[in-house]
């Protein structure tokens, strides 16, 4: 084995690699049939996709690809258009990031978001964020704001469960009085 030469070993300049990649981000934005285009918390489709943009403007290695929607279904159910339609993107490697404006809106099933979250996003490399949560795939550590995440998708479960309940509380009551009709939406 040869020695190597020292030669202008001294004049060569240091060059700080950085992490320069780009990922090719999709903004998921849902809005449930109980809600109908109305919204108090600011949650409405455009409101959603507003903040999540307004996020990515920020992130000089995010670059919106595309936006997402399904507006009127819910979020205890994973079978959506634009969900699956998304989640194809992903597959094919179109998509290697995904934003929400809050867990609620990516999944109100607490099984299902956890499955997301650790189990299929990690397996296909792809980074999660919810802006309000303030959560990133990529950031997380293990730390303690990372646990918030699960307890998070639980309360947006048990929501969910609640709401259902007295909706339909309010059917029955309806039904015994005679004042219940089906409403084609």
């Amino acid at each position: 084995m040869g020695r190597k030469s020292r030669r202008n070993n001294d004049t060569m300049p240091v060059i700080a690699v950085q992490n320069t990649d780009i990922f090719p981000t999709a903004i998921y934005a849902r809005l449930s049939v109980e809600n109908s285009g109305k919204d108090d918390d600011g949650a409405a489709i455009e409101n959603q996709i507003d903040v999540c943009k307004e996020y990515i403007r920020d992130m000089p290695d995010l670059q919106l690809v595309k936006v997402y929607q399904d507006n009127g279904w819910t979020g205890t159910n994973m079978n959506r258009p634009s969900f699956d339609e998304m989640m194809d993107a992903v597959r094919t490697g179109k998509i290697r990031a995904i934003v929400v404006r809050d867990l609620s809106r990516f999944s109100r099933n607490y099984i299902e978001t956890g499955t997301y979250l650790e189990r299929i996003f990690p397996r296909l490399d792809v980074r999660f964020i919810s802006v309000k949560e303030q959560f990133d795939t990529l950031k997380t550590d293990g730390n303690n704001d990372s646990l918030m995440v699960p307890l998070q998708s639980l309360i947006n479960d048990l929501y969910s469960k609640d709401i259902s309940r007295k909706i339909h509380a309010v059917y029955d009551v309806q039904k015994k009085e005679g004042t219940f009709s089906w409403r084609l939406v």
